[in-house]
């Protein structure tokens, strides 16, 4: 399975109400690694940066899921995402080991030029990527691409599993006999 668009990672990095996988620095350091490109620019994000990537994140998640049936967006967070996709760059490229690497201009933010590019990268998604879904979990606030019209959770082991065990669990405590297809429907 293909990784997913960075925008949609970032967004999932709020994966529930109470799991948010960049509420520290050293984790924001863990999820930046995995993007090579961003490494420069991220590793010199500060605490206050920090903070206001979070923001940029919980704006952007809303904005993708209402791209999958949600509604229009909140006018809050998408002026503010539009603010910030318009706003001139002050990202600049740096070659290191032989790679792109993202980079801010001497005065800028690096905090300030990352979440301009997802911001960016998100807009984009929007406007010519693939579908979009948003987990049918309980609590769960992912976003993935639809790879086929009946996935339902982003990770059936996780979100699909915890489901088909609340529907078991469900006839169980209510004495009804009914089979469970694979996808956790009921026949």
């Amino acid at each position: 399975m293909a990784p997913d668009p960075v925008a949609i990672a970032f967004a999932n990095t709020r994966s529930s109400s109470h799991r948010d996988r960049i509420a520290t620095l050293t984790q924001w350091r863990t999820w930046i690694d995995a993007w090579p490109g961003f490494r420069t620019a991220g590793n010199a994000v500060d605490a206050d940066g920090l903070l206001a990537l979070r923001e940029t994140r919980d704006d952007v998640q809303l904005l993708l899921h209402s791209a999958t049936g949600g509604g229009r967006p909140a006018p809050g967070p998408t002026a503010r995402l539009l603010a910030l996709a318009r706003s001139a760059s002050s990202l600049d490229l740096r070659w290191q080991h032989g790679r792109p690497t993202l980079a801010a201009l001497p005065d800028a933010p690096p905090a300030w030029v990352i979440a301009q590019h997802l911001t960016r990268a998100a807009l984009d998604l929007l406007l010519t990527g693939p579908p979009l879904m948003a987990c049918q979990g309980q609590d769960c606030l992912k976003l993935f691409i639809t790879s086929r019209p009946d996935r339902r959770w982003c990770d059936t082991a996780v979100c699909g599993n915890r489901a088909r065990v609340r529907a078991y669990n469900d006839r169980r405590q209510h004495g009804h006999a009914t089979n469970l297809n694979q996808d956790g429907s009921t026949q």
